[in-house]
């Protein structure tokens, strides 16, 4: 296996590594006191959002031809890498490229629905998660019923991101009577639908708050739906595989951050008279943080490429979201450790850092529920 990245590869590296500490570091240290890494002024958010437009990087996996910067998968990783070294990138990017409605979708929904969101002009949503189903897709309860002209949507959604800005939402139903994975279809649903509301607020550890999304005899004409009804499994799950892969790759960015900011202050931090970098638990934490990084860097690598080459990866996948998600929570722990009561005050980034990873082992899949996809692969 060769384990250099390709040339077009680094060089896109580094040029979002060097848009990450000329523009966002910068602002990170003027803005110290923000409770997470989500609300940055609309002003500055607006003008980040703007310089990465014109870098080309806005949509990252839709194709070219529809107005997206067309990277693959690696690349896609690649980037958010990069990104999320920094809490003040974590928030420019919103959902704009909808795999589900890209592969579904007829010209018509694509013009309507796909195309203005890639161009920055409409904000979607994906409303998959149930109170009763969030890590079980085929255990969804929200149904669909063929009426006169189109179908009637009954059912609760929650933990859905962009809700209250949303002109459409991406809603996954199945068809009264089926179970598990028959019946599954996905409808897209505007937000000004009759019967269609938005539930309470559900403010998350990490400041990206969800909502709750109620459709109460909510009717949809037939050109709602995307694709033929009883479809929806297969898009619904190779959406999660290349979010789980996302990530995980998020995941390599704080991690490599924190590991970057334990080394300077073990450097700098005197304690009875020596460094704190001269003692040996410091640099067992350092050098166990650098193994878990390097570690889960080759796993997600791995896995993005080979979904890239088109195989079949659910169990490569699931390994890499696990362990990288678990892994930026010892790296990020570790540095909270080193810094001692710095670590925990608003004078260093590690206390956001330490909010912003814990949901990673849970969304798009638990870290139980990937360890038991991975186990049911093997076993098959």
């Amino acid at each position: 296996m060769d384990f250099d990245l390709p040339e077009e590869t680094r060089m896109l590296q580094d040029v979002v590594r060097r848009f990450v500490d000329d523009e966002l570091m910068p602002l990170e240290q003027s803005l110290p006191n923000r409770p997470n890494s989500l609300d940055l002024p609309h002003d500055i958010k607006k003008r980040l959002v703007s310089m990465i437009e014109s870098m080309g990087l806005a949509a990252l996996d839709a194709p070219v031809e529809i107005g997206g910067a067309g990277l693959g998968l690696l690349d896609s990783c690649i980037v958010i890498e990069q990104i999320h070294r920094c809490t003040a990138g974590r928030g420019v990017f919103a959902m704009r490229f909808a795999p589900v409605l890209y592969d579904l979708g007829t010209d018509d929904q694509k013009e309507k629905y796909l195309y203005p969101t890639v161009r920055g002009e409409l904000q979607g949503a994906s409303a998959f998660s149930e109170p009763q189903a969030a890590g079980d897709l085929a255990g969804i309860q929200t149904t669909m019923e063929k009426n006169s002209g189109g179908w009637v949507l009954n059912g609760s959604k929650c933990w859905i991101s962009y809700a209250d800005i949303a002109d459409y939402v991406l809603v996954l139903a199945r068809q009264k009577g089926t179970t598990r994975h028959e019946g599954m279809t996905w409808v897209i649903v505007d937000t000004g639908t009759p019967g269609f509301s938005l539930g309470r607020e559900q403010k998350m550890i990490h400041g990206h708050s969800t909502f709750e999304l109620f459709l109460e005899d909510c009717h949809v004409p037939d050109e709602q739906l995307l694709g033929e009804p009883g479809k929806g499994w297969g898009a619904g799950t190779s959406f999660l595989y290349s979010s789980r892969l996302q990530i995980s790759a998020r995941a390599l960015g704080i991690a490599d951050r924190c590991l970057e900011l334990a080394i300077d202050y073990a450097k700098q931090r005197q304690t009875f008279g020596k460094p704190l970098a001269s003692r040996q638990a410091i640099q067992w934490m350092i050098a166990e943080s650098s193994i878990d990084l390097h570690a889960a860097r080759l796993m997600v690598y791995e896995a993005a490429l080979r979904a890239q080459n088109g195989e079949h990866v659910i169990q490569q996948t699931a390994m890499a979201k696990t362990f990288a998600t678990e892994m930026v929570g010892r790296v990020v722990d570790r540095a909270v450790q080193i810094h001692g009561a710095a670590g925990l005050s608003d004078e260093t980034i590690l206390e956001r850092c330490y909010r912003d990873v814990r949901p990673m082992r849970i969304y798009e899949g638990s870290a139980e529920a990937m360890r038991s996809v991975i186990a049911n692969d093997l076993l098959r």
